[in-house]
């Protein structure tokens, strides 16, 4: 007994010796596969990209949340949630709060102080909601166990893990979107990467604090999206014809001035210079739909967020804070 004992231990203690610790232990063929992607490409060292892989878990929270968005909501369940009286309020006081920085904003992109207010308060409200998900796990799950845009969120990761490391982020601590967007402003790895300047001068880039940084990355992400200073967003629109699916079914992409929409039986409601490129959407009323051209900036918009609601969300809420900002400075 005392002998087959002592074997066992020791045999016990074989076992144990041989185990390796997790930073070795083989994981997914994906994630090795990615984790050799990035020693080759950017240097990063094994071990290290081992620790972090071997604590990464599928979120099933991503993943349900992204295949049900928001976004994906009729208009008349969307806007509510969106253009509301806290917003509205909260946006008229970051707008004084930080009235230089968007002013500068205003001069040197050519984007509305309303309109980047308006992205923030949508966002994460000002800042107060910027996500609860470990981007790491978020941005894997969705890369990894997600099919239908894999190779973009393998890219996202890729860019996140060199931001990380750049801004020397602890990358499992970092939290955001399900998505994996992060910050104020809510930009993805790539566009915080790309995009995102330091707009107080103090030498760093930072998106979750420093709101003159915030305030300017919203401003050039949006005049490199196409941005134009002094054009109009959008235009109410009347359709002169039976079936408008054909028209709506061109996307969201200006495609035709809006002269030649009115030779298709589609007119703004509103006067317009007839050469503004412009393309047809509409929302979902309780009553019926409702019919909108889109011009350049609302397709500047929507390269933030690829969302017909969420642009005219932000258009929305803009022109309410602005109302509501000049009623408190003109007021008796």
């Amino acid at each position: 007994m005392v002998a087959g004992g002592a074997l066992a231990l020791l045999l016990c203690g074989a076992a144990l010796a041989q185990t390796p610790p997790p930073e070795f232990r083989p994981l997914r063929a994906d994630y090795e596969q990615f984790m050799a992607t990035m020693h080759r490409r950017h240097g990063f060292d094994l071990r290290w990209l081992h620790l972090l892989f071997s604590k990464l878990q599928p979120n099933q929270s991503v993943i349900k949340a992204i295949t049900a968005p928001s976004t994906a909501k009729p208009w008349y369940e969307f806007k509510p949630l969106f253009v509301d009286d806290s917003r509205i309020l909260d946006g008229v006081r970051f707008w004084t709060d930080n009235a230089e920085a968007l002013a500068r904003a205003r001069q040197e992109f050519g984007v509305p102080e309303a309109i980047i207010v308006s992205i923030l308060g949508i966002e994460t409200r000002y800042g107060r909601r910027t996500g609860n998900f470990r981007v790491a796990e978020a941005l894997a799950t969705l890369a990894f166990d997600m099919p239908g845009r894999q190779e973009y969120f393998q890219r996202e990761l890729e860019y996140f893990l060199l931001l990380a490391r750049e801004q020397r982020w602890d990358p499992w601590a970092t939290k955001g979107s399900y998505a994996g967007a992060m910050g104020m402003a809510q930009f993805m790895p790539s566009s915080y990467r790309r995009q995102a300047i330091d707009y107080d001068g103090n030498g760093r880039i930072n998106l979750w604090t420093e709101r003159a940084d915030v305030i300017g990355s919203v401003a050039s992400y949006l005049r490199n999206a196409g941005w134009k200073d002094g054009l109009p967003v959008v235009l109410p629109a009347r359709i002169d014809r039976v079936d408008p699916k054909p028209l709506l079914d061109m996307g969201l992409k200006p495609a035709w001035p809006l002269e030649e929409w009115a030779q298709h039986g589609v007119q703004s409601t509103t006067p317009a210079d007839n050469g503004l490129m412009a393309s047809l959407f509409s929302l979902d009323l309780l009553g019926g739909p409702e019919f909108w051209l889109g011009l350049e900036n609302f397709y500047a918009l929507i390269q933030y967020n690829r969302s017909r609601n969420y642009a005219m969300a932000v258009y929305q809420l803009a022109q309410e804070i602005e109302r509501e900002r000049g009623r408190m400075f003109t007021a008796p």
